[in-house]
Parts: structure tokens; sequence; C-alpha cells
């Protein structure tokens, strides 16, 4: 199986009220309450990309990666009650679950 099978791609929107923070705002909060987040839940792989210049639905796509759902299933939880989502500064469009390359693991297995 491959290194952090399971991946989790989050849409998110930005609000009136994130886009309303001056950039020094919002680098503050993100700092001090989602780092601290993805520094308690060291087994899940985060990258960020900024999608808003590219799209009129979402503005940003999380990027999670862990070898086990429950690791990422922990760190959403509290991802969900931090202020980003709880005070309304971000908005979850979608979430797509996926497994790299999943067939592979499943043909391997078919074969054993």
């Amino acid at each position: 199986m491959n290194q952090h099978a399971f991946t989790v791609f989050v849409h998110l929107k930005a609000e009136i009220s994130w886009l309303a923070l001056s950039r020094p705002e919002r680098n503050e909060l993100t700092q001090a309450k989602i780092f601290p987040i993805l520094q308690e839940h060291p087994n899940v792989h985060h990258t960020h990309f900024d999608a808003e210049a590219f799209c009129g639905f979402v503005s940003d796509i999380e990027m999670f990666s862990c070898d086990d759902p429950r690791q990422f299933y922990f760190f959403f939880e509290k991802f969900r009650d931090s202020e980003l989502i709880s005070k309304g500064y971000f908005t979850i469009v979608n979430i797509f679950p996926a497994y790299a390359d999943g067939y592979v693991e499943y043909e391997n297995r078919l074969k054993a």
C-alpha cells in the first residue's frame, strides 16, 4: 500500500467575514487556531491550495493525507470546531475522500 494512501480533499469557501479581516489578522488567526490543531495530529499531513482565481464555488482546497481514516476524522472534528468554521469565516463546500491507487491494492489482493 502507498504511504498515506487515505487522502481527503476539502473544498472551502472564504466568506465575507474572512475577507473583511486584514491580512495580518488572517495570518494571526491561522497561526493561533489552525496550526496548533495540525501539530496535535502529526499523522495527518496537510497541503493547502489557493483556488479563488480559478473557481467561483470554492476559494481554497485543503488536502489531508494519512494512513487511517480515523486519524483524519479526529483531526477534522477539531478543525470543524475551530474559529475558521464555527465563526463562519469559511464554509465547507465539499469533502472528497479517496484512496491513492486503490485499484492497484485491490488487484494485488485478487492475485494473492
